[in-house]
């Protein structure tokens, strides 16, 4: 079997950032893999997949209200379990 050598070298991030569009990014040498990796990187950072999956149901004010108060309740009691 022949062996095939890439004759691309490894797409660096600077070459895949898109000047004037900070979510975009450019395939370089038709390295899609690690262009995908650094807009997936670019969307977790940015916190707009977090805003699109918070937006699929709503939730009523005070339902969010109660559960930090719930989890607030919780951390204090943790916290206080470890003093003892």
């Amino acid at each position: 079997m022949e062996e095939r050598k890439n004759n691309f070298k490894k797409a660096r991030r600077e070459d895949m950032e898109v000047m004037g569009n900070s979510m975009a990014v450019k395939v370089v040498n038709g390295q899609i893999d690690p262009a995908l990796k650094l807009w997936k990187r670019k969307m977790k950072d940015s916190g707009k997949l977090d805003e699109v999956k918070d937006r699929r149901e709503f939730i009523k004010p005070s339902a969010v209200k109660r559960k930090k108060r719930e989890e607030a309740e919780r951390t204090q009691w943790h916290r206080t379990q470890e003093d003892k």
